[in-house]
């Protein structure tokens, strides 16, 4: 039984700005007497920022995760049935929403603020992560979904700052000026983790409720949905995933590996799930991470699990980041571009990785 509504946050951000990192660092720094739940979305069909974050989900908290297709779809059903549910398993205190990079977080406000929703339900401080390098770039100053993260913000991070001139910093303050949102509170993290004043500023403002949500920003131009000229060709809308866990089990079983693709907003996902009795060659694994760097992808995330140990990758703007990870009952790894690659050519030299023990 709900006695009083969930203080609800939603954090969003393009592909790759560190989302996943700071939930993790909020999750480390909850109340210790609260309850908090995580729904957390991925474009990919395989889902691997639960895997990140599973080694939160301890006393108190308890994660989601919807992989596939867009969490913030208009009729707001998927996003529905994962609220209900994961607020009837884990009667939490807080809910933090994290929708994929390319999902339209407007509709989330607009499905929480719902007439459902009303007594269950409190939305409060949303905050949007931004590199404010990409500020400058046309592929996302025109792209829909970026200008929307920033509009629904409260607070906005400008992350990976140490890696600005004076230009971004700029850019990025125009921009907000350009969007109405010139009022909106911006953050410069200048490193990899969330800096603990900023972390404590956060905390302060997360039960901030604010007027910015209900604005209606003019931009002074039209936003393009696509990434790549000319994607429409050949891109189809996202659409929900056919596949259960009892059928991706049975292809594990059978195959030892599944391959899922999914694709939408001038994107395209190629992810796969490799049995964990396969285990990677380090250096192998390596070399193949290489060969995908070279195709200039918008974003790479894997956890693998190698001869050597578990092994974590993050690749943005081909900026490779390589981590170690407690546990994992499965290999995956997932690619997001915004033009077509060769998936068969990828995924026998990613199995050919595989050391026969």
């Amino acid at each position: 039984m709900i006695t009083k509504p969930i203080k609800t946050n939603i954090i969003t951000g393009f592909l790759g700005v560190g989302k996943t990192t700071l939930i993790k660092q909020l999750l480390a720094n909850k109340p210790t007497h609260e309850k908090w739940a995580v729904l957390v979305n991925e474009f990919g069909e395989i889902g691997i920022d639960g895997g990140l974050l599973h080694t939160q989900a301890t006393a108190g908290i308890t994660i989601k995760e919807v992989p596939g297709g867009c969490l913030c779809c208009a009729a707001g059903v998927p996003t529905q049935v994962a609220i209900t549910q994961l607020i009837q398993q884990a009667k939490p205190d807080r809910l933090l929403i994290e929708p994929t990079g390319l999902g339209h977080p407007a509709e989330i406000v607009k499905l929480l603020q719902a007439e459902h929703f009303q007594h269950v339900i409190k939305v409060q401080t949303s905050l949007c992560l931004v590199d404010a390098r990409k500020v400058s770039d046309e592929r996302y100053n025109r792209h829909d979904i970026f200008v929307q993260q920033l509009q629904v913000a409260d607070i906005v991070m400008a992350n990976k700052a140490q890696y600005y001139v004076d230009q971004d910093k700029q850019a990025l303050t125009g921009f907000m000026a350009q969007l109405n949102r010139a009022d909106t509170p911006v953050i410069y993290n200048n490193s990899q983790l969330i800096l603990p004043e900023h972390l404590q500023y956060i905390f302060t403002q997360l039960d901030t409720s604010t007027a910015q949500r209900n604005k209606q920003p003019s931009p002074t131009f039209k936003p393009k949905s696509m990434l790549s000229p000319g994607a429409e060709q050949w891109l189809l809308p996202s659409a929900p995933s056919t596949h259960t866990d009892d059928d991706l089990q049975q292809q594990l079983a059978q195959q030892g590996y599944v391959f899922k693709t999914n694709q939408g907003e001038g994107c395209v996902s190629y992810g796969w799930i490799i049995d964990s009795q396969r285990c990677f060659s380090f250096e192998s694994f390596m070399q193949w991470l290489e060969t995908v760097k070279g195709l200039k992808v918008l974003r790479l995330k894997a956890i693998v699990i190698t001869l050597d140990g578990i092994l974590t990758a993050n690749m943005v703007d081909g900026n490779l980041s390589l981590d170690e990870h407690d546990d994992a009952l499965d290999s995956r790894i997932e690619i997001i571009s915004d033009k077509q690659l060769d998936a068969d050519g990828l995924q026998q030299q990613l199995l050919d990785c595989i050391e026969v023990i």
